[in-house]
């Protein structure tokens, strides 16, 4: 094995850092039972080159075989356990990242022959890739010194033709979802909603088959409206005019600013490719704070979204990565941590969305976060260069969705840090509060928002007022003017997950 310093392994990762690792939270939980020296034997670690292997005792005469190494380049580190799980990394991995987080895998000079043949197969596959990948580039550099002009031509016209043709399906399916929108206003609404999900899920497969698949997603969302206990019919008209503007923005986007037809055509389903928005979106570096990840479940594939706080101006990031159910993400980084990175933001009218051009990984440290009185500065905590989140009140989230909206008429919640916040419990989920310690105002905590699990609404409120300890703290979270969705709250400089 070489004996390269592994940076991303020579300080010891935090156990939040390895449940960010998690496909799912069944395997954190499990996983994090198996952090305990019972079911372990014969564990060793290499951590200045990243690398940890161990037997882990299970339900068979055999123990499982776990090895990890940590990625050199800050990605997703390399597993491999000879349990028949399907998700990755599996809880026997992520039992032995958290035990050698806590200190509980001894350091070892030499690891045992299966561990050193899984890294050389693991060395010979990607040296093989980069090789096809070097073959690959000098190939296309060949072709494109020899392509035959007319080739070229050619293939560009199939792409041109193949880019019409999807704005032919896409005009047609939004003309067949105006057409419904009429027929619904002109019928009244109280037939659609006696019809139930059948009417709008049809609709919504229509236009995944037109390829406008991010607006089938909002079509879809439709029956959260109608089946309003209270306002629906407010709900649903009000959705029915977003949905009927969207369509006008679609047929008008060459006569819109750039960034609002950017966002137009990213709302109807043409979303811009990681590689163009690193390409051509503006580019930002600096100290990242993490402030909190989510993971929404859709159809086939589960959404992570992490969120980012520059340490120099505060502003704020938005990363997404997916993955099949129980498979691991593209990104890990838990809330609390602090990223030296590059990011490139889409070209949207509110530059939210990013991509990582390049990052490492700071471990998170213990930040004293002050609530500042009413006579200090918003941005005291910046120019004194403290590390925990840059926040504000309830009444500058309210006019930061205020300048969103105004610039994408279709913005549902904006992510705010609130500087000093306080969970104000009611007698049941609905019915609590975030009341604003600083700047004073409260608003409905929103334990069921963006289609989280009602079940869970209980969990999350008892787990807000737990981690924060009932005494104003910097919550982050999703405002909305129905009320905030929390994700982390800190206490004594310390992140907490709500999620």
């Amino acid at each position: 094995m070489a004996g390269t310093i592994n940076p991303a392994a020579a300080q010891r990762w935090s156990a939040d850092r390895v449940h960010a690792l998690a496909p799912d939270a069944s395997s954190q939980r499990a996983g994090a039972k198996l952090a305990a020296p019972g079911p372990w034997r014969d564990c060793g670690a290499q951590s200045a080159v990243g690398l940890l292997w161990g037997d882990c005792k299970g339900s068979g005469a055999k123990p499982y075989q776990v090895t990890v190494e940590l990625s050199a380049d800050q990605g997703t580190p390399g597993y491999a356990c000879s349990c028949p799980s399907r998700k990755f990394p599996c809880k026997h991995a992520l039992g032995l990242m958290l035990l050698w987080s806590a200190g509980g895998v001894p350091e070892a000079e030499e690891p045992p022959q299966r561990v050193r043949d899984w890294l050389d197969a693991r060395r010979e596959r990607a040296e093989r890739s980069e090789a096809r990948k070097a073959a690959a580039a000098q190939r296309a550099a060949r072709e494109g010194d020899d392509a035959d002009p007319a080739a070229a031509r050619k293939a560009a016209e199939a792409a041109e033709r193949r880019a019409a043709q999807r704005i032919q399906r896409i005009d047609a399916g939004l003309d067949d979802l105006e057409l419904w929108l009429c027929d619904q206003v002109r019928s009244g609404l109280t037939g659609l909603r006696a019809a139930g999900y059948r009417p709008i899920d049809d609709l919504a497969r229509r236009l995944i088959d037109a390829q406008a698949g991010a607006l089938a997603t909002r079509v879809r969302e439709l029956t959260h409206c109608l089946n309003s206990p209270e306002d629906w019919p407010e709900r649903t008209l009000a959705e029915f005019s977003l949905l009927h503007l969207l369509i006008q923005g679609w047929r008008h986007r060459d006569a819109l600013p750039a960034p609002l037809a950017a966002t137009v055509r990213r709302r109807i389903g043409l979303t811009m490719a990681a590689a163009e928005v690193a390409e051509v979106g503006e580019h930002a570096s600096g100290r990242w704070l993490v402030l909190g990840c989510r993971d929404l479940a859709a159809d086939k594939l589960v959404e992570r979204r992490v969120w980012l706080q520059r340490e120099t101006d505060g502003r704020i990031a938005m990363l997404l990565a997916f993955a099949p159910p129980g498979q691991a993400f593209g990104i890990a980084l838990p809330a609390g941590a602090v990223v030296e990175a590059e990011l490139a933001f889409a070209p949207d009218a509110v530059p939210l969305r990013a991509v990582l051009v390049e990052h490492t990984v700071v471990e998170h440290t213990v930040v004293e976060h002050t609530v500042p009185n009413q006579d200090t500065k918003p941005n005291q905590e910046a120019e004194s260069g403290g590390e925990g989140p840059q926040g504000g009140t309830l009444d500058e989230a309210a006019a930061g969705f205020a300048a969103a909206l105004a610039a994408d008429p279709w913005t549902a919640a904006v992510p705010v840090v609130l500087d000093a916040a306080v969970p104000l419990v009611g007698p049941k989920p609905e019915a609590w509060q975030i009341v604003d310690a600083k700047g004073g105002g409260r608003v409905p905590l929103l334990a069921s928002a963006d289609g989280a699990d009602p079940t869970r609404a209980e969990q999350l409120c008892q787990s807000l007022l737990a981690c924060g300890g009932a005494h104003p703290a910097p919550l982050f979270g999703l405002y909305r003017p129905a009320g905030l969705t929390p994700i982390t709250i800190w206490n004594n400089g310390q992140a907490a997950s709500l999620w």
